[in-house]
């Protein structure tokens, strides 16, 4: 059985490497994509989990719900969406994790 994957990332040049690391996975109808600006793609939460997340200037409600900074500027630009059969799920969750990507928490 196949699943729909939507993963989130803060350029276009990271949904674009994490869509060419997940090729060797057989993902199907892959597109990248810029998040309209009305989009609302919260919840959301880095797929690499806190380890990889953090800084000066972050804090855990950016993480959890990012949203703009303070310059207006949007945190997630673009999606990934494709279909993968759900035996590689865990290895696709490492490699989008691996590109700084974002998922809904409720597909995790």
């Amino acid at each position: 059985m196949t699943k729909h994957i939507e993963a989130f990332f803060e350029t276009e040049n990271d949904a674009e490497s994490a869509k060419a690391d997940l090729q060797e996975l057989g993902i199907e109808k892959e597109l990248v994509e810029p998040i309209p600006e009305e989009a609302d793609v919260l919840p959301i939460v880095p797929v690499a989990g806190s380890t990889n997340v953090g800084g000066a200037g972050i804090s855990y409600d950016n993480i959890v719900h990012p949203g703009q900074d303070a310059t207006g500027k949007k945190h997630l630009t673009h999606v990934l969406h494709f279909y993968l059969s759900d035996e590689h799920f865990d290895r696709a969750i490492e490699k989008i994790g691996k590109h700084s990507g974002h998922m809904n928490e409720k597909h995790l």
